[in-house]
């Protein structure tokens, strides 16, 4: 296969399946009840806006230029013929998951002194740079080498743009880069956000006819209840965003009523009406068709966070591993060093 023809099939099957145009964020259908404003409300509404850029046409081509893509679709075809199980589509993904973590991106617990090379500690955090903000830097962090002194400045970039190039970070890095590749590569994918400071991906499996679990920071493909049973997490709120809208999919991810933190920064009344208000923003000008499309998968897919209610099936295997990404200390402070 030659590398112009798998990047043209590529491109087409994007084309032909989710690269849908977000919705402009200025417009705003009426609610059918008052929408009410509260902090975590407003919140919601601006991390809805995160994935968006993940839409534009010119930043999915330079992400697609990133990808050995020839490598990706044979590991693909060969997994295919061993597991039909999963799509085409499915495999690519996993591929893409594995190649990501173990060559692409770097996971940092400290930098490296930018002059000796040497093991650095952190001694606070400063303003970026007016270049550092343009490439999309929130904030920056500073280190001091243990060895020679030397400052180093640690850029929290959040554009997936320069995620391409920087190719370095921690959970939010990971889930931006990753979650735009897969964008390039044509899936459906979401940008989940845990409100106890975890990011991940969500890509939908049109064989299976579900939205899948991927992480890259732990190159975890369907393990839902990986942080909870293995790295012993505890989380209140996880939701996934996409240019398709925004979904509570806490249930898919927290099964256990000793990893259930309490849900009380809005009334779940709210919490739904503000999604869906988000929702009907990302699908306005969507097709009827696309609409009813993405209704009738809405209505399954809450069917199946429901039939998690109540149940008490055993995690796999692969759900019970500890940690992999992160510095112990760093990993016990969250609560997900795996210790219960």
């Amino acid at each position: 296969m030659s590398g112009d023809w798998i990047h043209n099939v590529a491109a087409q099957y994007r084309a032909a399946t989710g690269n849908r145009p977000p919705v402009p964020t200025m417009t705003r259908p009426q609610p059918t009840a008052p929408l009410i404003q509260s902090p975590f409300s407003r919140e919601l509404h601006n991390l809805s806006r995160t994935p968006l850029v993940l839409e534009d046409q010119a930043l999915l081509d330079e992400a697609l230029e990133a990808l050995p893509l020839e490598r990706l679709y044979s590991e693909a075809e060969q997994a295919a013929e061993n597991d039909e199980s999963w799509g085409m589509q499915d495999h690519l993904i996993r591929a893409l998951l594995k190649w990501f973590r173990e060559d692409f991106f770097t996971w940092v617990n400290e930098p490296a002194c930018t002059n000796c090379s040497g093991e650095t500690a952190a001694i606070g955090g400063t303003a970026p740079t007016p270049q550092e903000r343009g490439d999309g830097a929130g904030r920056v962090e500073l280190y001091e080498c243990k060895v020679c002194k030397t400052l180093v400045r640690f850029p929290r970039y959040g554009h997936p743009r320069k995620l391409l190039t920087f190719r370095k970070g921690r959970c939010g890095e990971w889930a931006m880069c990753f979650t735009l590749l897969c964008r390039s590569l044509g899936s459906r994918a979401r940008w989940v956000w845990c409100a106890e400071d975890h990011v991940w991906t969500e890509v939908y499996s049109e064989t299976q006819k579900r939205w899948i679990h991927a992480d890259s920071c732990e190159t975890a493909w369907d393990q839902p209840r990986l942080y909870e049973q293995g790295w012993g997490k505890k989380m209140s709120y996880a939701i996934g965003f996409s240019a398709e809208g925004a979904t509570d999919v806490s249930r898919r991810y927290i099964r256990t009523e000793a990893r259930q933190l309490p849900r009380n920064r809005i009334p779940e009344s709210e919490l739904v009406l503000n999604l869906r208000v988000i929702t009907q923003e990302r699908r306005l000008h969507f097709s009827a068709n696309q609409k009813a499309v993405l209704e009738s998968e809405d209505h399954a897919e809450e069917r199946e966070l429901q039939s998690y209610a109540g149940t008490a099936a055993p995690a796999s295997t692969a759900e019970l591993r500890p940690r992999e990404t992160g510095a112990g200390e760093w990993t016990e402070a969250r609560g997900e060093s795996g210790r219960r």
